[in-house]
């Protein structure tokens, strides 16, 4: 097996960097038929396609979906495959997966819904049962309801992480001012970041992109869009994504605190009420965060739960293992 990586154009230090699945492709070396892509830029990169071109199976981990289709058209035309450049795309978009396996690939199972993995060596560095602060809100205001979120995680012992309020683009007008008082770590690495999940006790957790309405203008310019169901609630100015922080969670011992929406895509992955918890409202928040500092005893079982369930399937070498079995 041959693991060819380009992640040029990925967020430098972010969750793809880490998955390692370097050390973890020994175990597959005698098998010469197979090459596993990884990165932003593989879909079109001239010199990754020419190598992997001659190889049986030509495996994908496509982690942009559905944001490449808020950008330019072109790039979400790559995303789809449509010159059978892969034997098997592995994304984090169900819908998406359904929608070019139907409309671009004759219906066959090409796109295959997968999760972001956590290599388990990392997952263990930083495993803690001692939960030093509440709560924690970590990336970019990208709408009202992370302001939400932050205005009502901030009365307890919380953590605000982000890259910095110039990194902000919401698609509706926030207290910017307001945030960045409630801001306490600025561009930390991603190593940092985990070492401080694993000390917090709850997440609160959006799975939906917030979309300004350039980015809907870019999605409704391909054809049958309406087709994909990631994006049926465009009119809310939102789509349907899974975050990395539902991993992330998970593997750190953060009890997930999930906003219902229109597709609670993650019961995919997580059982609600034996994994994680819903919220529908931001302002249930504080007495939801209350009463698991009072009680914690009460929700550890929940930790424990989706916390065994990742490391099961969901370490980066359980899901390379997966790769390989359903693609044989």
């Amino acid at each position: 097996m041959k693991l060819v990586k380009d992640l040029s154009s990925n967020y430098p230090d972010c969750i793809v960097t880490h998955f390692n699945f370097d050390k973890h492709i020994a175990k597959y070396i005698a098998d010469q038929d197979t090459t596993l892509t990884i990165g932003y830029n593989c879909t079109w990169n001239d010199s990754v396609l020419d190598f992997i071109k001659d190889y049986p199976r030509r495996i994908h981990f496509n982690g942009e979906h559905p944001c490449t289709f808020a950008q330019e058209t072109k790039l979400g035309l790559h995303g789809l495959d449509r010159g059978n450049l892969f034997t098997d795309i592995y994304t984090i978009c169900p819908y998406t997966a359904e929608w070019a396996n139907n409309k671009y690939h004759s219906g066959k199972n090409k796109f295959k819904t997968i999760i972001f993995p956590i290599d388990e060596e990392n997952v263990l560095k930083y495993d803690s049962d001692i939960k030093e602060y509440d709560s924690i809100f970590y990336g970019s205001v990208c709408g009202r309801t992370h302001e939400n979120i932050i205005n009502n995680i901030s009365r307890f012992k919380h953590n605000f992480i982000t890259l910095g309020a110039q990194h902000w683009y919401p698609n509706k007008s926030v207290d910017v001012a307001a945030l960045v008082e409630k801001i306490t770590y600025r561009n930390i690495t991603t190593f940092q970041k985990w070492e401080i999940l694993s000390k917090t006790r709850t997440v609160p957790i959006v799975n939906h992109l917030f979309l300004h309405d350039a980015h809907i203008k870019h999605i409704k310019s391909y054809d049958d869009w309406q087709s994909n169901k990631a994006f049926s609630h465009l009119d809310d100015n939102i789509a349907c994504q899974l975050k990395p922080r539902i991993t992330e969670a998970a593997f750190f011992k953060m009890l997930m605190l999930v906003k219902r929406d229109p597709w609670n895509a993650i019961e995919l992955f997580f059982e609600p009420g034996k994994e994680f918890l819903y919220y529908t409202e931001e302002t249930e928040l504080p007495s939801m965060i209350e009463d698991v500092n009072k009680n914690w005893d009460k929700y550890k079982h929940i930790v424990d739960a989706a916390y065994t369930k990742a490391m099961e399937n969901y370490t980066t070498e359980k899901v390379l293992d997966r790769m390989m079995r359903e693609t044989r």
